[in-house]
C-alpha cells in the first residue's frame, strides 16, 4: 500500500476528496475530449507541480511511479509512428532486409499527440492518487450512487494487487539471495517458478483474506469510513479557475 501510504502523508490530505477527484476527472476527460498537443503539456505540468510541490510528494518517488507506465507509452508510441513496408515508404526507414520500418512525419506527430495525451491522462490521475486515500475515493463514489457492487470489487481488487505485489517482491528477493538470476536461463526458470507459485500462493491469500473480513464482522457489505471534509471555498475557486484556464487553452489553439 505505498500509494496509499504517500497519500495519507500529502500536504493536501485536508483537502476535500470531493474537489480533488473533480479536479483529476475533469482535467482527465477535457484532455481526452480536447486532443491538443498544447493542452497535453499544460496538463503535465502543472499536475506534476500540484503532486511535487502542493501534495509533497517526492520528487524522486514521483518519477519512480511515473516511469512504468512511460514505458508502456513509448512502445505504444513507437507501434504508431512505426510502418512495416516490403519498400521504404517514409522519411525515415529502418532496413531489416526483408522488411523496412518506415517513419513518416505525419506517424511521428500522431504518436507524439498519443503519447502526451496518455502522459497528461496518468498525471491527472497520480495527483488524485497521491493525495487521496483509497477509503476517501470509495466514500466519494459511494456518495455518488454507484453499484455498491462495483465500489466493493474496486477496494477489494486493488487491496489485493498489494498484496500479491508484495508476496511477489518476497519471493524474488529470496530467489536472489540463492542466485536464481545467475543467468538468462536461471532467471527464465526462476521467473516461471515464482509465477507458478504466485498463483497457488494467490488463493491461499484470498482464503485469509475473507477470512480476516469474517472476523471482523464482515456481513456482504464494506464500509469505508473517512473523515467529513468539507469543501473548502478556496479549492473550489481553484479548481474552477484551473477548468477556466484549460479552456482558454483550448480556445487560443482552437
Amino acid at each position: 500500500m505505498r500509494i496509499d501510504y504517500y497519500a495519507y502523508r500529502s500536504a493536501m490530505r485536508n483537502v476535500s476528496p470531493e474537489i480533488k477527484l473533480l479536479l483529476a476527472l475533469g482535467t482527465l476527460l477535457i484532455t481526452v475530449s480536447a486532443d491538443m498537443l498544447a493542452l497535453s503539456l499544460f496538463v503535465i505540468a502543472t499536475m506534476s507541480i500540484i503532486t511535487v510541490f502542493f501534495a509533497r510528494t517526492p520528487l524522486k518517488i514521483y518519477l519512480h511511479y511515473m516511469s512504468v507506465p512511460v514505458m508502456f507509452m513509448l512502445i505504444s508510441g513507437f507501434m504508431i509512428a512505426a510502418q512495416v513496408r516490403r519498400t521504404a515508404a517514409g522519411e525515415w526507414n529502418i532496413n531489416l532486409s526483408l522488411l523496412f520500418i518506415c517513419f513518416t512525419r505525419e506517424s511521428i506527430v500522431q504518436s507524439v499527440e498519443v503519447f502526451c495525451k496518455a502522459f497528461a491522462g496518468v498525471s491527472a490521475l497520480y495527483m488524485m492518487s497521491f493525495s487521496t486515500p483509497m477509503s476517501e475515493i470509495m466514500t466519494v463514489l459511494q456518495k455518488l450512487h454507484l453499484p455498491r457492487l462495483f465500489v466493493e470489487l474496486m477496494a477489494l481488487i486493488y487491496r489485493y494487487i498489494f498484496i500479491l505485489y508484495d508476496v511477489a517482491e518476497r519471493m524474488q528477493t529470496a530467489a536472489g539471495s540463492r542466485l536464481g538470476y545467475r543467468g538468462f536461463m536461471q532467471s527464465l526458470r526462476t521467473f516461471a517458478a515464482i509465477a507458478g507459485n504466485l498463483f497457488f500462493i494467490s488463493l491461499k491469500k484470498a482464503d485469509a483474506y475473507y477470512d480476516a473480513l469474517i472476523a471482523r464482522g464482515y456481513d456482504g457489505r464494506l464500509e469505508f469510513l473517512s473523515e467529513d471534509r468539507p469543501v473548502s471555498a478556496v479549492w473550489a475557486s481553484v479548481t474552477a479557475l484551473y477548468f477556466v484556464v484549460l479552456c482558454m487553452v483550448i480556445f487560443l489553439n482552437f
